[in-house]
């Protein structure tokens, strides 16, 4: 059997349907007059949020069996209405009418008021699972909140137009209706449908302004546009219908450089842990996009460590785009990040030769190559006769050029601050479900 790489989700409670007139009018009754929308707010989504505390306090309430007895205000929503007490500090007066408490209450007793109104919430949220006859009627379910998601539009963060030749003028919407692109959108990791990408306009320098670019004439060549990425851009377009926000985007970087990851095996865990997980109706996240997210992100990362905005001609396709940024930001090949650095990590003496050779062929990590069988290696210098077993062919080939080699102007005492890792394969070497059958 293989391990199966989704796990099944419990189909979620519906959010509540009550009508606001109820709703407005227990908060009313049951609240101090100074509550504010902020905490209503909280305490809505703390009931909602815990329904297996509140499935406990239910079955707590209704006795079953001889020595259950019945408690109005459990443990379980006391700690519930303790961490709010807490959050709330001196807004927890909030919470009290002028008949709830007095000047001798307990700490004790005004958990257990807060925890009746908790309990009062809940039942007229329709989210506590006790009937009119006081019967427990079940675990609760967990609460969808796709029903108050908000609705999202992707349009630029300018306000007004920035070109150095023009009025800081106010923008007007550029598109007719019937143009509008509607996409998907990846925010906070939440798959977001039928989102509508909005463009600005400055209607006197004819600047176009997106959300993640600037389209602008360029002055010298006649009909032909410049692009600028915009560093401070909050979402990125990276498919024909897909954008992401930068949270996004940057963990497709991290990823990437930290786990040594492909374009390919992130798109997979991408696609594995967020896209079967949700109720959508778009496609996976292909390698093609989880590709232009790198690159998209990695542009605005550099180009703001240099304190710049990158311009490029617009219309490039992306490969493009990576040579220009290169051209452009490279610094000829210096990593600014890695100027004046040296540790022990990335920083050794010179060696003409490896520590140890084998004389191994490495093909035997694979246990073939493109002619014939090789025999595996075994044992415990297997991974390491892996590892150097080709560099030290490479070495044994040169033998005869050792003389040339002495002739070289190397520094025998300088530091290496790069090591090159010929045929270096990172992924998973034993697969677990072939143990689990």
């Amino acid at each position: 059997m293989n391990l199966p790489v989704v796990v099944a989700l419990e189909k979620p409670h519906v959010f509540p349907n009550i009508s606001f007139k109820v709703f407005s009018g227990f908060v009313e009754n049951t609240f101090g007059p100074t509550v504010s929308l902020s905490t209503v707010l909280l305490l809505m989504f703390s009931v909602l949020g815990n329904p297996d505390l509140m499935s406990l306090q239910a079955r707590q309430q209704c006795p079953k069996y001889k020595g259950e007895r019945r408690s109005e205000a459990s443990g379980w929503i006391k700690h519930l209405s303790r961490a709010l007490q807490d959050h709330l500090g001196r807004d927890t007066a909030q919470l009290f009418q002028k008949h709830d408490i007095g000047k001798d209450t307990t700490d004790d007793e005004m958990l257990t008021v807060i925890s009746t109104k908790l309990v009062a919430l809940a039942q007229v949220l329709q989210f506590y699972p006790v009937n009119s006859q006081g019967r427990y009627m079940g675990k609760l379910k967990p609460v969808s909140q796709k029903a108050i998601q908000p609705i999202l539009i992707v349009c630029p963060s300018t306000i007004e137009c920035e070109t150095s030749t023009c009025n800081p003028r106010s923008l007007l919407h550029a598109s007719r209706t019937r143009d509008i692109p509607q996409v998907t959108l990846i925010k906070d990791f939440v798959i977001h449908e039928h989102v509508l990408v909005l463009t600005g306009k400055c209607p006197e320098c004819q600047t176009l302004y997106h959300a993640d670019h600037e389209r602008t004439p360029n002055r010298n060549k006649e009909n032909q546009f410049n692009r600028v990425y915009l560093n401070s851009a909050r979402f990125l377009k990276i498919g024909q219908t897909l954008w992401v926000d930068r949270l996004f985007s940057n963990t497709v970087v991290n990823a990437i450089y930290s786990f040594h990851a492909s374009a390919a095996a992130y798109t997979e865990f991408w696609n594995n842990s967020f896209w079967k997980t949700q109720d959508v109706q778009c496609p996976k996240i292909s390698r093609r996009q989880i590709w232009q997210a790198l690159i998209q992100e990695s542009i605005r990362t550099i180009a703001a460590t240099s304190n710049v905005n990158l311009v490029l001609q617009d219309g490039l396709p992306i490969h493009e785009v990576t040579k220009e940024a290169f051209e452009l930001l490279g610094e000829n090949g210096i990593i600014r990040a890695a100027d004046q650095h040296a540790c022990s990590e990335c920083t050794h003496k010179y060696k003409r030769k490896a520590d140890i050779i084998t004389g191994d062929d490495p093909a035997a990590l694979a246990e073939n190559d493109e002619n014939r069988v090789v025999p595996p290696l075994v044992g415990e210098y297997a991974g390491l006769a892996a590892r150097d077993a080709r560099h030290a062919q490479e070495y044994a080939r040169n033998q005869n050029t050792a003389a040339e080699d002495d002739d070289m102007d190397v520094d025998n005492d300088a530091t290496v601050n790069m090591v090159i890792l010929d045929g270096l394969v990172t992924g998973p070497v034993v697969c677990v479900s072939d143990f689990l059958t």
